[in-house]
């Protein structure tokens, strides 16, 4: 069954309407959310993406999707976490970062920090092929030169890490 997804406006407000899983219509954006999960060690979990995932495949990411119609922003974030690599954020120190205009779509943008291991997690074999932790320095190299992240996207992810980074050191 496909997916079904609140279609918002270009300011990022729910139009009331709805759409099936594609790319939406002039003028209409769907919303995504993109988890940063990351140990108390200050470890990032990144995901290897399917190689028949149809955006990005075999790149090296992180965790993300599309929120459901009725869905919001944090359900969705816990939602997608738990089927994808099988985390539940439920009790993790979350914070939202901010939310980001792309070309169709808004992605709000959630760090998470979690206690967990690699053995924890479970992946949906459909979307990702492989997990694994890597440093800070590591993280957005991936998600600046194999994700290809714009440019105003790391800014905000940069300034995000340091400050863990920086609670780090504490």
């Amino acid at each position: 069954m496909a997916e079904v997804w609140d279609v918002y406006d270009e300011w990022g407000e729910k139009t009331g309407e709805t759409m099936k899983r594609g790319i939406p219509l002039s003028g209409q954006y769907y919303l995504c959310v993109h988890i940063y999960l990351y140990t108390p060690e200050k470890k990032f979990l990144v995901q290897k993406r399917s190689r028949q995932k149809e955006s990005h495949p075999g790149v090296w990411d992180i965790t993300g999707g599309a929120v459901l119609s009725g869905e919001n922003s944090m359900e969705g974030a816990r939602r997608e976490t738990l089927e994808e690599v099988g985390i539940d954020i439920s009790d993790g120190k979350i914070q939202y970062i901010t939310r980001i205009k792309q070309d169709k779509y808004f992605a709000d943008v959630y760090f998470v920090e979690q206690d967990f291991s690699i053995a924890d997690c479970r992946v949906q074999k459909e979307e990702v092929e492989a997990v694994r932790l890597v440093s800070a320095q590591e993280l957005l190299y991936l998600q600046q030169y194999h994700r290809l992240r714009r440019k105003e996207y790391m800014q905000i992810i940069n300034q995000a890490v340091r400050e863990i980074e920086c609670e780090k050191q504490l």
